[in-house]
This record gives C-alpha cells, sequence and structure tokens, in this order.
C-alpha cells in the first residue's frame, strides 16, 4: 500500500518525544506501516526525524514560510489535494473541519479514499453542526480513539472506534513502588485537574510529583494558581519529561493521579502508567471507564474526596494485572493490525468499486 499520512501542524514527530500523545500515536503506525512492506509518506512539521527505507517524509511548515498555524495548515491542504493521486489512501490526523478554508473544504476534493482519525474533543456544539451539515464530508472513513469520543459525531456513516496502543515491550514493570509517592503527568491546565491532583496529595498526606508542559496559553493560569502550591518537598514540580524519567516518575508512584474534568478522548499517559504497572485514580468521565477496570487496574471516582478513600486501595491492586490489561487491550500491536485491516478492507472496497465502473458497457 502507498499510505499518505497527514500529522498535525505543530509539532515535529520525534523517536524520542516528550510531549504529544498524537505524534506518539503517528509515530508508532507510521513505523509499523513501513515495517509491514508499506510506502508511507508522512506529511508533518520540519524536525521530524523518523527514518525507515519505506518512509518518505514531506515537510509541512518552514518550507511554506507559513505566518500562522492556521496558514501552514491551509498550505498544507492545499498541496496536498494535486499529490494524493499518487497515493493508494490518504489517512488525516487532522479534523476535516480544519480542512474547510471559506466555501471550499480540501480534504472532501481528494478523489482517492480517505481515513480521518479524530484524537480531540469532540463534544463542541459548532463542530457536531458542522459535520451534521456538510455530508460531502460523509464518504470519508471515520475511526474515534474511544467509544465516548465517537458518541456526539455518531451520525457519521463508515466510522469504527481503535484505541490507541503503545509498545508494551518498551515499559518495564515495577513491582517494588514507592507507597508515599503519587504522580500527575501532562499539561497544567484546569480541565486536566491538576488543581484537584494537588489537594488529593495533600488530603492523603502523600507526595506528588508533577511532570507537566506549560504552554504559553497557560503561564498566567500557573503563576497565579499552580506555583503558589509547588513547596518542592510534599507537591513536587518537575517539569517536561523524557521517557526514562517518566519510567522512573510512574513506575515508582504507586498509583497515577487523572482527576480530569472533560470528556477526555482516550488519556495515553493512563495506559502509559497501567504498562509500568501504576494502578490509576481517575475521575468517571470521558473514555476512563473503557480504560480502567474497577478495582481491578484503577479507581474511577466523582470528586476528590473520593479519589482520597481510593488511594488507600490502591495497594490492594496486581500490579502485574495492570500491565496484562494493556498488554490484552492497548497494545501497539494490536492498534496497527486494526488499522491495517481497515485500509484493506477500504481499499478492497475502492478498487472492486472501481473495476465494475470500468466495466460497464460503453466505457
Amino acid at each position: 500500500m502507498k499510505i499518505a499520512v497527514i500529522a498535525p501542524v505543530l509539532r515535529p514527530i520525534l523517536n524520542q518525544q516528550k510531549y504529544g500523545g498524537i505524534e506518539r500515536i503517528i509515530k508508532s503506525l507510521v513505523l509499523a506501516c513501513c515495517r509491514s512492506g508499506d510506502e508511507v509518506f508522512l506529511y508533518a512539521p520540519t524536525g521530524t526525524d523518523l527514518k525507515h527505507s519505506n518512509l518518505t517524509l514531506i515537510q509541512t511548515t518552514d518550507n511554506d514560510r507559513a505566518p500562522s498555524t492556521r496558514q501552514a495548515e491551509i498550505n498544507l491542504f492545499k498541496r496536498l489535494v494535486p499529490e494524493s493521486a499518487q497515493y493508494d489512501l490518504v489517512h488525516s490526523h487532522i479534523e476535516p473541519i480544519i480542512a474547510q478554508d471559506g466555501n471550499t473544504n480540501y480534504l472532501a476534493q481528494i478523489k482517492k479514499p480517505v481515513v480521518v482519525t479524530f484524537h480531540n474533543q469532540t463534544y463542541i456544539k459548532e463542530n457536531i453542526a458542522y459535520y451534521k451539515k456538510h455530508k460531502e464530508l460523509w464518504d470519508f472513513n471515520y475511526v474515534f480513539i474511544s467509544r465516548n469520543q465517537a458518541k456526539p459525531l455518531s451520525f457519521l456513516p463508515n466510522q469504527t472506534v481503535i484505541y490507541n496502543g503503545i509498545n508494551v515491550q518498551e515499559f518495564h514493570l515495577n513491582l517494588r513502588p514507592d507507597p508515599s509517592q503519587l504522580a500527575f503527568l501532562g499539561r497544567i491546565t484546569p480541565e486536566k485537574g491538576i488543581e484537584e491532583a494537588i489537594t488529593i496529595a495533600q488530603r492523603s498526606d502523600m507526595e506528588l510529583k508533577i511532570a507537566a508542559l506549560i504552554d504559553k496559553s497557560e503561564q498566567s493560569y500557573y503563576r497565579s494558581k499552580i506555583k503558589p502550591l509547588i513547596d518542592n518537598k510534599q507537591i513536587i514540580f518537575l517539569g517536561e519529561v523524557d521517557f526514562k524519567q517518566k519510567e522512573k516518575l510512574l513506575g515508582e508512584s504507586c498509583a497515577y493521579l487523572f482527576p480530569i474534568k472533560w470528556q477526555e478522548p482516550f488519556g495515553l499517559t493512563v495506559v502509559e502508567s497501567l504498562a509500568f504497572g501504576t494502578p490509576v485514580v481517575a475521575f468517571k468521565t470521558g473514555s476512563m471507564p473503557e480504560i480502567i477496570e474497577e478495582s481491578r487496574t484503577g479507581f474511577l471516582v466523582n470528586d476528590t474526596e473520593e479519589a482520597v478513600t481510593a488511594i488507600k486501595k490502591v495497594d490492594k491492586i496486581s500490579r502485574a494485572d495492570c500491565r496484562e490489561s494493556v498488554e490484552k487491550k492497548f497494545s501497539e500491536e494490536i492498534m496497527v493490525r486494526n488499522y491495517r485491516q481497515l485500509y484493506k478492507r477500504i481499499l478492497g472496497s475502492y478498487f472492486s468499486l472501481e473495476a465494475e465502473v470500468l466495466n460497464l458497457p460503453g466505457l
């Protein structure tokens, strides 16, 4: 197969990715397809450093000299339309609404089969109304990364759920955590529940280590709400971490706190924590009931008080069971197999239809 993979323009796809769940998933899928013999053409920002003999990198930033992220996106789709004729299939990790420019949707102009994976929030009224209105986009093949994420757009045809997956072999099971240490990993932003995580740690009288990215847009929130709570004794801020630091943080913690306050589409760090053997205490919203097995791999709670109660029971959870849940449901192997099966099914239908058209009388 000749597959064009379209990555968001915000961050390069790196072998050693610190922050960026979408980018890590794209990396896994691209390299696995290359190893399977597919030719992959990755449209990604300058700085992307993936390498494989079956991989062609196509830069989507800098060379376009775009004055903004939005202009880079438009330039990308304008370029993609004519180039798409050389591929068997186009897999976009950018949502179709982003390809809308005035009255034109560039993705809708592509004549080859299109797969779209939604990675972001879908509970947005304006976006739901957009997809209901633009039925020219209903011929695409849609992938959602959780059943909960798919709910608001259940009217779209040709959709399936494929959970994100990780290379479990890269994650080492830790059976000897620090019983006094909790972990928080992610962006410093209100909807990720950083304030709630700090409250849970304080009320549990436990140490909380925070590994997090601070976006420019959240600097004020961090300075006013979070920084005053960091004493670097009980509440410790580590900043953004690499994989080895993440392994140490999550593997050595007795629990990972995920007190989200929004409809989390998936939650890749939750799966990573489980792969290290670390149970998760999460608010019962978004995709969490699909990932966490109550009382087996963690606890689903409604508020900070319930979370404090749950923390007292995490030592009863088998860390080996946490890892096993990832191996059986959220491995890279399973994710890649599901995507490649989808590709083959789509292309089989496409080429069958094309053959029927070519054999019509009078043609």
